[in-house]
């Protein structure tokens, strides 16, 4: 009789998660529905911490007046899936509307309307950055190696996230930046970005662009950028932490470090090749 129990709270539990699955998706879809699609929308694809709140702001400084008076940067430039399971009405936003997402490759159809700009970032670095947020925002105690475990086993991980999006099957409009550029190679970065969404560099005030994109500047304004609090009492300030490059290789232990590289070889490498950034 027992086992029978156990039997069917496993298979209610299976049914309840496909139920919530479906909802979340049905959620999700009333919401694009909606917020629908514009030709000139601009998609900023990142696995989390690749850099995705500087390519907002350097999106949102090159298409705009960049006035500062917005109470968060997804007010300007929305996460819509998050938006739309927080239940959050679709923002009426002036075009080009730029748009936050960490979504897989799959969820966009044949034909989707709007550019990509998708900034890739090296996986051991996302993984340190990602584990400095968990630690910093939710699970203090939570050691490295632990979070390595969870971070490349996982459904949603680096390698899978990236290999969609680096195969572009569907032959989407993407450009590909790397995180680093970003960081150490502003001139040019800026210029494939001009190039790629057909903006005058003449017409923008560049001064203004490279100055607020500062990690400087979005420290010290980290309110407009990081995660919102929760709890009153929960100080939030480690969102924009140190944009550094290489932390990867200084935490990652020598068994880690090794069957990431051979997958990094064996998945990513090859088709990074093939690919202009």
């Amino acid at each position: 009789m027992k086992k029978i129990v156990r039997i069917t709270i496993k298979i209610l539990e299976k049914i309840k998660k496909r139920i919530n699955q479906a909802l979340i998706k049905l959620k999700f879809l009333l919401y694009q529905m909606e917020f629908g699609e514009r030709e000139d929308d601009i998609y900023v694809v990142t696995y989390p911490k690749s850099g995705t709140t500087l390519m907002q702001m350097m999106l949102y400084q090159l298409t705009t007046l960049g006035n500062m008076d917005f109470g968060h940067i997804n007010d300007v430039s929305p996460w819509i899936r998050n938006d739309a399971l927080m239940g959050k009405p679709p923002k009426n936003l002036p075009s080009p509307r730029t748009i936050k997402t960490h979504d897989f490759y799959k969820s966009f159809e044949f034909g989707a309307k709007g550019r990509f700009i998708y900034v890739h970032r090296d996986g051991k670095d996302c993984a340190v950055s990602n584990w400095y947020q968990e630690i910093s925002y939710r699970t203090t105690d939570l050691n490295f190696e632990e979070y390595l475990k969870q971070f490349l086993s996982q459904d949603y991980n680096w390698f899978t996230f990236t290999i969609g999006w680096f195969e572009n099957k569907k032959k989407l409009p993407i450009l590909y930046l790397h995180y680093e550029d970003l960081i150490h190679n502003f001139e040019e970065s800026i210029n494939k970005i001009c190039q790629f969404l057909n903006i005058d560099p003449e017409k923008v005030d560049m001064k203004r662009v490279h100055e607020r994109t500062r990690l400087d500047f979005m420290k010290k304004h980290e309110e407009k950028f990081g995660d919102r609090p929760s709890k009153a009492e929960k100080i939030y300030d480690e969102f924009i932490r140190k944009g550094r490059s290489g932390e990867g290789v200084k935490y990652f232990p020598e068994n880690f470090t090794k069957a990431f590289d051979k997958a990094y070889l064996k998945y990513i490498y090859p088709l990074e090749q093939k690919i202009t950034f």
